[in-house]
Formats: structure tokens, C-alpha cells, sequence
């Protein structure tokens, strides 16, 4: 059964927004985005959650008893505001000059390294808002051909219509900076897409190549780790890749900084140890351990928050 809407609410909301948005993100400096994304902040929660209240719950248990500056209704109105700014990037970067977001990139060296092993290496991305273009930007600019595995729905919208339309607006710009996107099928679609997917995937690691998938849920199976005072899920396929390969596991980490740029970090290997499930639970958790600086230092750069 098709589950897929053929157009959603949200869709209107990129409609309008991009023509509205394109003239102030090319003229105005990034400095005065934030105080603007801020302000506008409510009318991208709702593209985040259905359920703000819920989500609000969900953040505030998981936060436990950490600084009351970490309120989970603030983290909520960030990632809105958040939103609005990556917004703002993509449009930006429709100009002519070829205008690029200031960016800093450490640890490319375990990259290098993975490669010199000649298995390649899987890019684990933390599901932040800089993990799609800010961090395949990043991977370009330490010289990588980054192999990405992408869903249809990547962009503004899982709607037929934005699928169609829509998240091109994204993805044209992002494949400036990647090799090649793999595309798995859409909820509903036959699992042969996936299997597809996955073939090619390894058929790339094998010829040492680098590939990047976004730590998230998914829409298939999850491993379940513990977050914070929280259960996060999270789809098993970058280090199941990696076990089956024998590719390198490495996590990324991209984040905006505290004066504007975009920080793309790429930490140690993660190890793959035991037996297969054993392994790909443990690097689960291993991922969820090494995200929790990165997320509360910037907690409303973080997307996953909708998803635990």
C-alpha cells in the first residue's frame, strides 16, 4: 500500500519560503541570520515534529537532571531556528559567486589512514543540520570523493510532490561536493532497492573507496542505545557495512561554532569487535557515547532529539 501523501503542508511552506528567503540570504551577511532564524524560529518546529509537546518530553527525560539552560522547549525553538539558517546556506549557495559557508575540518587524517589499509572507509555523520551540506562540503575540501547513501526523502519533504520537486533544491547543491549518491527506496517500496543499495555500498568500500551514511533511524530495523537517561535508535547499516567489508568505522561530527563556522570532525575509528551482532550493537553505543559532547555543547544543532 502507498503510504506516500501526494502533497503535505510543509510543502507550501518551502514554496513560498524560497522566493521570499532567496533575496535577504544572498544580500545579507551570515552574522544577522541567527537573530532573523530566531525569529522564525515557530514556523519550522512544526516541520520537525507533529507533536512538540511530546518531543518536549521526550528531550526533557533524556536530559535528566542536567543544567536547567538545556530546557527541552529551548532546544526545540534552536532547532527551528537552526533550520531556518541551513535554509538560508542552501539558498545562498544559488549565487552566483559561488558562495561557500566558512568551515574548519579536523582529523581527516583517520580517513587517510583507513585508506591506506585499502578496505575504504564508512563516514558514520551524526544527524545534525550541518551533517548534510556542511559536512559533505567539508569531505571535499580535505579531498575525499565521497560515496553518500541518500533516501528520496532527503531534502524538505517525503510528499510525492516534494520528492519530485522540492529536494532537489537541496540535493543539486550537496552532489556539488559528493562522488556519487545511492539512493535506497522509499518506505512501502520493494526491499530489492535496499538490497541494491547495500550491494553498491560494498562494491565501493571494496574498491577503497570512501562512503558516508547519516547516523539516524532509519526506515528499516534499529539497534537501540542508551543516550543520556534516554534510548536512542538507530539504524544499523554503516557499521554492518563496515563488518562485512572490513572497512574502517568512522564517526563524524558536524557542528556550528560559537563564532559562525562549521566545525566537520572526524574522530577515531570505531572499533568492530565479536561476533557479528555483537559487534554492530557495540559500535551503536560506542556512536551514541561519542555524540553526547558534541550535542550538549550545541543541543539545538542535534535533529535526533524528534527521533528518541
Amino acid at each position: 500500500m502507498d503510504q506516500q501523501p501526494s502533497f503535505a503542508g510543509t510543502d507550501l511552506g518551502v514554496l513560498v519560503g524560497a522566493p521570499v528567503f532567496t533575496l535577504p540570504a544572498w544580500l545579507l551577511p551570515e552574522r544577522a541570520w541567527p537573530a532573523i532564524a530566531r525569529a522564525l524560529s515557530p514556523m519550522a518546529i512544526g516541520d520537525l515534529t507533529k507533536d512538540p509537546t511530546s518531543t518536549e518530553a521526550a528531550i526533557r527525560k533524556t536530559l535528566g537532571a542536567r543544567p536547567p539552560d538545556l530546557a527541552a522547549q529551548t532546544i526545540l525553538r534552536d532547532m527551528g531556528a537552526e533550520g531556518i539558517f541551513t535554509f538560508f546556506q542552501v539558498l545562498k549557495c544559488y549565487r552566483p559567486d559561488g558562495w561557500e559557508p566558512t568551515l574548519r575540518i579536523a582529523g581527516f587524517e583517520h580517513v587517510h589512514a583507513a585508506l591506506g589499509t585499502g578496505r575504504g572507509a564508512v563516514l558514520w555523520v551524526s544527524h545534525a543540520f550541518h551533517g548534510h551540506l556542511g559536512a559533505k562540503i567539508g569531505f571535499r575540501r580535505a579531498g575525499l570523493e565521497v560515496v553518500h547513501l541518500s533516501t528520496p526523502a532527503h531534502g524538505f519533504s517525503g510528499s510525492k510532490f516534494g520528492v519530485r520537486y522540492l529536494n532537489r533544491m537541496q540535493t543539486r547543491i550537496e552532489d556539488r561536493y559528493i562522488a556519487e549518491r545511492v539512493m535506497l527506496p522509499l518506505p512501502g517500496q520493494t526491499s530489492g532497492g535496499r538490497n541494491t543499495a547495500v550491494q553498491t555500498l560494498a562494491k565501493r568500500l571494496k574498491a577503497n573507496k570512501v562512503i558516508s551514511i547519516t547516523g539516524q533511524r532509519g526506515t528499516g530495523r534499529t539497534v537501540e542505545a542508551t543516550f543520556l537517561n534516554g534510548i536512542l535508535p538507530l539504524a544499523p547499516g554503516a557499521p554492518a557495512l563496515a563488518q562485512m567489508t572490513g572497512a574502517k568505522l568512522l564517526p563524524v561530527f558536524a557542528f556550528r561554532a560559537a563564532d559562525g563556522a562549521i566545525e566537520v570532525t572526524v574522530e577515531p575509528e570505531i572499533e568492530m569487535e565479536g561476533p557479528r551482532e555483537a559487534a554492530i550493537a557495540g559500535a551503536v553505543q560506542a556512536f551514541a557515547d561519542r555524540s553526547v559532547p558534541h550535542v550538549l555543547r550545541t543541543p539545538g544543532q542535534w535533529l535526533s532529539w524528534v527521533q528518541l
